[in-house]
């Protein structure tokens, strides 16, 4: 009885133990940078790529003929992530993917 009690919570501990290294927060690799798709949020890239190594934004009012049109701010924000492999550039606009590049560095 306490040696099949002792199984069950093994068992339990490595799911556990499983379950949350599959959870471990992104890093830049091809296969997570392939779940990038144009109109991502910048919060959804993060999640798969981890924090980035550097940031800028640029944001713009367009005054107004942006405010006839119902745009009172442009933003663009790039964030690149770099690794000694490997370099991901992801370009936002409006806080949503626009466009995205990967490069294998040798």
């Amino acid at each position: 009885m306490i040696l099949s009690s002792f199984y069950k919570h093994t068992t339990i501990l490595l799911l556990l133990t499983f379950l949350i290294s599959c959870s471990t927060p992104g890093e830049l690799t091809p296969s997570n940078f392939r779940k990038i798709q144009e109109g991502m949020t910048e919060q959804e890239v993060v999640d798969i790529l981890g924090d980035p190594t550097e940031m800028s934004s640029v944001n713009v009012s367009p005054g107004t003929l942006g405010s006839i049109f119902g745009v009172e701010k442009l933003s663009e924000t790039h964030m690149i992530w770099k690794t000694t492999n490997a370099k991901a550039l992801v370009i936002f606009f409006q806080g949503k993917v626009k466009s995205f590049n990967f490069t294998n560095q040798f």
